[in-house]
């Protein structure tokens, strides 16, 4: 092995570390691995930077951009709403799972998700089931959903990027239509037969009080409570919320005693569930909220439940300094995550993707939220913005326009999208601000650095000569090396993230395609797009997964379980695909 051959080596085992370690994030791990290799020689500024600029990563920046103009405004919430009005139980997970499949596979899944599952937990709850029912079901139908089409999934454009970057036929929808169907149909029936039997069914009462939330208060300095003792005060327990820590100064007092004395300026923290805390930000107790000047009308004001997605600027930022109040006209009262017990004051917290957050929302929150991406909520909807008459008919002419000359061969798909951009632009649902909010600049680094990084990879002979130290490779079956990909790219998918799993092991797919006549690169590709979806044995393995984690109060156990069963029905589908392929 030569020196530069080993090099590359090192700097790709560190960044799968990195990766599998949870601790360094995509962007980092990819950047830093990007510019090694640039500043090591391997790699040049300009290749590194021309990645960027090959026709699928266009188009999944297009995509972007357009799913993030439109999803609000197509009122799919409220379509749901009429379509499952009637629904019985039995037969409302059937009518989620299936628009929700078939409409990730032109929009972007995580969107789909975020829009949707308010209404789903909703519904649950206003007809006595279990939110948990529903939810990972719904997450898991989306992913489905994305490998219907070649749009479906960014993993599927990255896939052709990295083909195209090389030198490879890239994949169409036609590649992926016939197992996208296979897999969703086969696993919605799964899910539809095994989600009451598998997930947990919490009762609805106790579903509610399993997310648990904790509130900050504060005894102000004339307060009557001030000199009393916790028990004296009454304060042990208020509105069934249960007292579990006092802040004073820096001195954190927990578990909290009776007779503990009260004094002005404590900051006490209740543990309790959401209704309970909805009690105590509407009651008179005589304990100060934060930021009591939208806190104080809490009676009247809309207290509302949102979600950090994964993604989302406010991921790591502290609550002090995240410009909260400012961003969203909204005050946060209270904190859930993941079933933790949070500590400390609000302010002083870090959010993490999946916290649900509960805040007192002031005149402007709903118009503020209605084209954010970096917060969800769950109990509220954006007004739709409907268009006129004219507008209406301008738009549709030009999608049908556009539709079919694609269809005709007179458009490629990357000029479709720019006249859908054209067409949404005239109607005033897209403007530059959109291109802002809708591109996810830490994906776009990824992907810069992912495919300069695989290229390295393929202009040296380094998985060449790791191949070769394996003898017993040129005896495998064609379906032994179907299975080694899928399987190997399943892993990683489930341990890092889907991106990063296409891009690590494009290369070693692509040298064994070329090594292994026998293995056709639809098989050995296809393998590998598939296997970078097959993500649901964690809630970390794809972003609905823990989208849904909060709402539906659901414990890592429960991914396995069920999860574990749906790995197993979408594998054994796409084998058998691939294998008579």
């Amino acid at each position: 092995m030569e020196p530069s051959q080993a090099l590359l080596l090192v700097v790709y085992l560190l960044v799968v570390a990195a990766l599998f370690s949870k601790r360094v994030k995509p962007v980092h791990a990819f950047g830093a691995g990007g510019l090694f290799l640039v500043f090591s020689g391997q790699l040049s500024a300009a290749e590194l930077l021309g990645t960027l600029t090959t026709p699928s990563l266009l188009i999944l920046f297009l995509l972007m951009v357009l799913a993030g103009a439109v999803q609000a405004r197509l009122g799919l919430a409220q379509a749901l709403q009429r379509w499952t009005q009637n629904a019985s139980p039995r037969d409302f997970l059937l009518r989620v799972l299936t628009p929700t499949a078939f409409l990730s596979a032109v929009l972007n899944n995580t969107a789909v998700v975020a829009l949707l599952m308010g209404p789903v937990r909703q519904w649950a709850l206003r007809n006595r089931q279990a939110p948990s029912t529903y939810l990972m079901p719904l997450a898991f139908a989306a992913t489905l959903g994305g490998m219907l089409t070649v749009i479906g999934t960014s993993t599927n454009l990255v896939l052709n990027g990295l083909l195209e970057e090389n030198g490879l036929k890239i994949l169409h929808t036609s590649d992926y239509l016939l197992p996208g169907l296979l897999v969703v149909g086969v696993g919605i029936v799964a899910m539809s037969l095994l989600a009451s039997q598998i997930l947990p069914k919490h009762a609805v009462d106790a579903a509610e009080k399993s997310r648990e939330y904790t509130v900050e208060t504060r005894v102000l300095p004339q307060s009557p409570f001030t000199g009393k003792s916790v028990q004296e005060a009454g304060l042990r327990q208020v509105h069934g919320l249960f007292l579990v820590e006092i802040v004073r100064g820096e001195r954190l007092i927990a578990p909290v005693s009776p007779t503990e004395i009260l004094e002005g300026g404590d900051r006490l923290f209740f543990a309790g569930a959401l209704e309970e805390v909805r009690e105590l930000t509407r009651s008179n107790s005589g304990l100060a909220l934060p930021q009591e000047d939208l806190t104080q009308s809490a009676a009247s004001s809309a207290l509302v439940e949102v979600m950090i997605p994964p993604g989302s600027d406010l991921v790591g930022a502290q609550v002090r300094g995240s410009q909260f109040r400012q961003r969203y006209d909204a005050a946060i009262v209270a904190v859930h995550r993941r079933g933790e017990r949070m500590q400390g004051r609000i302010g002083d917290m870090v959010l993490q993707a999946g916290d649900l957050l509960l805040v007192i929302a002031g005149a402007r929150h709903d118009e503020l939220m209605a084209d954010s991406k970096h917060l969800y909520s769950l109990t509220t909807q954006a007004p739709l913005q409907p268009l006129t008459p004219v507008k209406k008919g301008l738009l549709l002419a030009a999608t049908a326009g556009l539709a079919i000359a694609y269809a005709s061969g007179l458009l490629d798909f990357l000029t479709m999208l720019l006249g859908m951009a054209a067409a949404l632009a005239s109607v005033g649902w897209l403007g530059w601000g959109d291109f802002k909010k809708s591109l996810d600049w830490e994906l776009i680094v990824v992907l810069m650095c992912a495919l300069g990084f695989s290229k390295a990879l393929m202009d040296s002979t380094l998985i060449n000569v790791a191949l070769s130290q394996i003898p017993a490779a040129s005896t495998w079956s064609t379906f032994t090396w179907i299975l080694l990909i899928f399987s190997a790219t399943t892993v990683l998918t489930n341990l890092m993230t889907n991106v990063a799993a296409v891009a690590l092991m494009f290369p070693v797919v692509a040298v064994c395609i070329a090594s292994q006549p026998e293995l056709s690169p639809l098989q050995g590709f296809l393998a590998l797009a598939f296997g970078a979806s097959n993500a649901f044995l964690t809630p970390f393995g794809y972003q609905t997964n823990l989208m849904v984690m909060g709402p539906g109060a659901y414990q890592s156990r429960d991914y396995l379980r069920f999860g574990a069963w749906v790995t197993a029905v979408y594998s054994f589908v796409i084998l058998t695909y691939l294998y008579f392929l």
